[in-house]
């Protein structure tokens, strides 16, 4: 019995028009004759590309989620902001990660407005009263955040490698699973890139970003924020 495995490979930019979950897509590039991979690239109706190619060693696909979008893009008074936010896309979503999203997302919100407060704040023993309040709201949200249920969930699947990484242009996010949980991959990753949640902030308080947290709710860096994290929003629906 001959298997296939693909290796998928989605390609984003940051910016396109967001779609309805019915994605269309054609064909923009056939296999060149030269190619020993015999890739084609497919685009959907929002402009994502996807790469295909098969592969018959065993019946398994690997996956890259590729966003045109690294460190060159942050922003002078937001160093980092590319490489966190590959942290915080696996810290789950509104479904993945919490116990009560709900409840959750009021302490949550709070975080936010602390951090916001905080960095306006110049006062040292004012700034540091915030701080107090903050770690306090850490602990409230904790007592509803599931740690690690997407490398969990991923686990249970049966994923090789699951990781990612980010670079000058790039921001690359990886896994290898049995070919059957492909529509399972998609339906996980769609989540966590259309509803990521930031999660376990605190940790963020070290070097070598001490300020970030307090960056991440000023109005002049949520659309830098949310340009990253709308991407993928309603692209990995082609099944």
């Amino acid at each position: 019995m001959r298997f296939k495995t693909f290796a998928i490979l989605f390609l984003a930019s940051l910016f396109f028009a967001p779609i309805t979950a019915q994605a269309g897509h054609k064909l923009i590039q056939r296999p060149l004759p030269d190619d020993p991979m015999q890739v084609h690239i497919y685009q959907l109706d929002n402009g994502l590309q996807v790469y295909l190619t098969a592969n018959s060693e065993e019946p398994r696909f690997y996956a890259e989620i590729i966003v045109r979008a690294g460190s060159k893009h942050d922003p002078q008074d937001a160093t980092g902001i590319a490489h966190y936010l590959e942290h915080m896309l696996f810290k789950g979503s509104r479904q993945m990660g919490t116990l009560d999203y709900g409840k959750e997302k009021v302490h949550l919100d709070r975080i936010e407005a602390l951090y916001e407060q905080r960095f306006y704040e110049t006062d040292p023993e004012k700034r540091a009263q915030i701080y107090a309040q903050i770690n306090e709201e850490n602990q409230l949200a904790a007592q509803y955040a599931i740690p690690n249920e997407l490398d969990r969930l991923y686990t249970g699947m049966g994923e090789r490698a699951l990781n990612a990484h980010t670079w000058v242009e790039e921001t690359v996010y990886k896994v290898d699973l049995p070919a059957n949980r492909l529509e399972h991959w998609t339906k996980v990753e769609a989540e966590r890139f259309h509803h990521t949640q930031s999660r376990a902030r605190a940790v963020l308080q070290k070097p070598p970003l001490p300020q970030y947290n307090a960056r991440v709710g000023r109005p002049s860096q949520k659309p830098v924020v949310s340009a990253y994290v709308r991407i993928l929003s309603h692209v990995l629906c082609a099944q």
